[in-house]
Order: structure tokens, then C-alpha cells, then sequence
């Protein structure tokens, strides 16, 4: 005659301290301690028989709850890539499994999404800290965003567009200085330079500044 004893779930209590969590004992002992919306979600009972791999599965979708809200107070902060986001969970040790979970749901409802990122940032710098396409492409790049949607939201950025941002950063840096002087040539060629514009450019700008540009 089999005579083990099933494990059961004798209590779930509210924490002191914290309304929203619960306390889950099993056979009288605790064993975790979770959020209210785990208990509903998975559906849990007193009285309810569970197993190890039970338990394993309530301390998995009390991770994923809180790696999820870890990532709606860093979208809170500001926007992200896929790639950041997925950075920042993994450094605060969430599971590689449970952080691709919790990307995927917020992917299906449209709180991730690397094409609108990537355009909105475009879109700050040309409107804000204006930079060159290469700065924007390199930047954009490091933060994950895939070649094809770096190309697409580099769009508006023409030939023309680059210009005349690196006309203005020039003429802001400028200020009293003669653009003749090689000195100040040199270190404004560097300075748009550095801000991702091309050669052919910067070129393009010390002329108009000189008065050499036909």
C-alpha cells in the first residue's frame, strides 16, 4: 500500500509589511513568498496538492513578474532598444529564459519595438544634439538595433539635412573666431568630425564658412 504523503498547500496569507504579496506555506512551512497577481494567475488554492516541479513553476512566474516590472520602470525612465532592455535584466539577474520571456510579452503589446525606438531617437538628435549619419548609424548600432532598421530610420537624414546641421553646429562653435584662420579650421574639422559627419561634408562647410564653396 503507498502510503506518501502528498504535499498540500495549507496557507496563503497577505505580508504584514507588504499588502499585495503572500506568503505560500506548504505542509505548514513556508515556502515563498510571491505577488498576489502569481496566486491568481497560476491559479493557487489551499488545499491544493503540489510537487516540487509546482513550486518550481510559482517561483518562475514570480520572477517573470518581477523582471517584467523591472523593465516598465526602465521604459519609464525613457525609451529603449530590445537589446538594452535585454542588457539591463540580464545585469540584474534575471535568467536568460525568463528575460526572453518577458521581452516577448512586451513586444506583443507594442511596449518594445526597435523600428519606432530607432526613428524617435533619429528624430531627437536631428531636433535636439544634432550628430552625423555615421555618429547616428554607430550609435543606434551599439544599442542593438539591426542594420536594415538603422538604414530606415536614417532615412530623412539626406545629403542636404547633414549639411545643413553641420552648418549650424559650425557657425554655433564659431562664434567671434575667423574661419580662415587654419588653426580654427583644423579643430572645427575635427569637431564636426567627431560628431559623425563625412569628410566630404565637413569639407563642404569650412568652404561655405571661408567663402571658397562655388
Amino acid at each position: 500500500m503507498d502510503n506518501l504523503k502528498m504535499d498540500v498547500i495549507t496557507a496563503i496569507e497577505p505580508q504584514k509589511r507588504r499588502g499585495n504579496r503572500r506568503s505560500i506555506y506548504v505542509d505548514g512551512q513556508f515556502v515563498a513568498g510571491v505577488d498576489e497577481e502569481v496566486v491568481v494567475e497560476l491559479g493557487l488554492k489551499v488545499g491544493q496538492q503540489v510537487d516540487g516541479r509546482r513550486l518550481g513553476e510559482v517561483l518562475r512566474a514570480e520572477e517573470s513578474r518581477r523582471a517584467r516590472e523591472a523593465a516598465l520602470t526602465l521604459l519609464d525612465y525613457r525609451a529603449r532598444s530590445q537589446k538594452e532592455l535585454e542588457r539591463r535584466l540580464r545585469e540584474k539577474g534575471y535568467a536568460e529564459d525568463v528575460v526572453a520571456v518577458v521581452l516577448a510579452q512586451l513586444e506583443q503589446v507594442d511596449l518594445v519595438n526597435d523600428e519606432r525606438f530607432a526613428s524617435e531617437w533619429v528624430a531627437s538628435r536631428l531636433s535636439g544634439r544634432p550628430m552625423g549619419r555615421m555618429r547616428m548609424a554607430w550609435e543606434l548600432r551599439r544599442k542593438g538595433i539591426a542594420s536594415e532598421i538603422v538604414d530606415e530610420a536614417l532615412a530623412p537624414v539626406d545629403e542636404e539635412k547633414e549639411f545643413e546641421m553641420a552648418l549650424e553646429l559650425a557657425e554655433g562653435k564659431l562664434g567671434g573666431a575667423r574661419p580662415k584662420d587654419p588653426d580654427v579650421k583644423r579643430r572645427l574639422a575635427g569637431f564636426l568630425q567627431r560628431r559623425g559627419f563625412h569628410w566630404g561634408t565637413v569639407s563642404r562647410v569650412l568652404d561655405r564658412l571661408t567663402g571658397d564653396e562655388e
